[in-house]
């Protein structure tokens, strides 16, 4: 006998609509889950996003708290710290108890100080760490999660993520998602410093020619991802200091991600920085990407 709780007996929250807080918004509501949210402010297209997940404002962070059983926090990792003060200052001390997923890309120690946030409220925190591209008919992410009270996500088991347990200690989890994003982005990172290095020595056509032959899979990559890069990398300059600062917790040098973030903010500043998921051009080339970073560059040193 199963049991996990009727999809009815839990209604879900969720902090962020973007591609992957909209994803799984969506595919708890295609399984029967009632999921809140909190839109004011949001972007125009983050509320058309939500719109489409079947994804409902819940009118503010008490609100929310209050009609909630379990509240994901999926954001970009400049907003997370702020979004869970606002909810924490919401719940206060009564009311049904909620579990709150911090799924955020940050590093442990600022898990770790999120949890503080909750400790004297009717709440239970888990560390969370989402690895994997939006859930879709045909895959799902897995979520990473360390805590002592992580059981209550069973029931969400293989909906809209593959649930990952990694034992009761706060930033296990928060861990794993910066090791792992430490070598996707930060390789897309340095794939893109090396590009824009042999086009500033006019050097873009024979550096690409011989990646061809010696180094295929990394120009296949590259090719594959630097386009889109620019329409996440203004996001993605928080996460690259956040894995900076686990490198340096852990006595590692740190100035591989801070590179890496100085690259993702060079992207955002560029004529495609402008562009989301849904707008960019899919048609532009990786070289069309790298020609044009680089001479925007140009002109914001030249101040043209």
């Amino acid at each position: 006998m199963s049991l996990k709780p009727k999809p009815s007996e839990l209604t879900l929250g969720m902090l962020g609509a973007g591609e992957m807080g909209a994803a799984l918004a969506a595919r708890f509501g295609a399984a029967g889950y009632e999921t809140l949210g909190l839109l004011k402010g949001r972007s125009s297209e983050s509320l058309a996003r939500a719109r489409e997940a079947g994804l409902r404002d819940a009118g503010g962070a008490a609100r929310l708290a209050a009609a909630c059983d379990i509240i994901f926090s999926v954001l970009p990792p400049s907003e997370a710290e702020s979004a869970a003060r606002r909810l924490a200052d919401g719940m206060g001390d009564g009311g049904k108890r909620v579990w709150f997923v911090e799924a955020n890309a940050i590093s442990p120690d600022l898990s770790k100080r999120i949890a503080g946030f909750f400790r004297d409220m009717n709440a239970e925190y888990v560390d969370g760490g989402l690895v994997g591209s939006p859930p879709g008919s045909a895959n799902r992410p897995r979520l990473y999660v360390s805590g002592r009270c992580t059981t209550r996500l069973q029931a969400l088991d293989g909906i809209a993520f593959d649930l990952v347990e990694l034992g009761f200690e706060i930033g296990k989890a928060s861990g794993l998602k910066m090791a792992y994003a430490s070598l996707t982005k930060g390789i897309n990172a340095l794939l893109t410093a090396g590009l824009l290095a042999a086009e500033e020595m006019d050097l873009l056509a024979p550096f690409v020619n011989e990646l061809g032959g010696s180094q295929a899979e990394l120009l296949r990559r590259a090719e594959a991802n630097i386009p889109r890069l620019p329409a996440d990398s203004a996001r993605w300059v928080r996460e690259m200091e956040e894995i900076r600062d686990t490198f340096v917790s852990c006595d590692l040098p740190g100035g591989f991600h801070q590179a890496s973030a100085e690259i993702m903010d060079m992207l955002s500043k560029s004529p495609f920085g402008t562009e989301t998921r849904r707008t960019r051009d899919q048609s532009r080339s990786m070289l069309d990407t790298v020609a044009a970073v680089s001479r925007s560059r140009k002109r914001q040193e030249t101040g043209d």
